[in-house]
């Protein structure tokens, strides 16, 4: 169980405020079977005393002391708890060396699972997912019509000038996901 301090009422334990609250709700019960009891009929004459609880209303005002005695004795509801804000965690700053080819061949292999010769996703070739534009525009087509039909150490090349101008945003998703940016 927690912290919180309760009572305990049979085996229902009850919060501090919940205990008050049943007080007065029992308390109420005693008073509304008081005033229905205590009342005439429709007709103007007393209920039959067979149908009549009688409750003073002393003995009421005297439960209703009794609870908030009882009440008072209580030990104060605990502090609240506070939390600390949670720490947002950030990546440290990553220094990849773009000359490494091992930095080539990871975000290869999240492009296309390391096959420098794929040609499957129509407008992109190589192991790098070169778009055909991008190829071209970056000096690919001094090594091949398509990033496809030329060596890894041909597209590694040309991926060094497409980071140079575009950064390791023209890799988005597997540059995140590999923490290059």
């Amino acid at each position: 169980m927690s912290a919180v301090r309760s009572s305990s009422i049979g085996s229902v334990r009850l919060a501090h405020g919940a205990v008050a609250t049943f007080a007065f709700l029992a308390v109420m019960a005693v008073s509304m079977v008081t005033v229905v009891t205590s009342a005439t009929s429709a007709d103007g004459e007393e209920p039959s005393s067979a149908s009549t609880i009688t409750v003073e209303y002393a003995d009421v005002y005297t439960a209703m002391a009794d609870i908030a005695a009882a009440i008072a004795t209580l030990p104060p509801p605990p502090p609240p708890t506070t939390v600390a804000p949670r720490q947002v965690q950030t990546r440290p700053p990553v220094i990849v060396d773009p000359s490494d080819p091992g930095v080539w061949d990871a975000l290869a292999h999240c492009e296309t699972r390391g096959n420098w010769a794929t040609d499957s996703v129509p407008g992109f070739s190589g192991g790098l997912g070169f778009a055909h534009g991008t190829w071209a525009s970056n000096g690919g087509t001094e090594f091949a019509r398509v990033a496809a039909d030329a060596t890894r150490e041909q597209q590694i090349e040309v991926a060094q000038r497409v980071l140079e101008g575009s950064g390791w945003g023209a890799w988005p998703g597997c540059s995140d996901l590999l923490g290059l940016r």
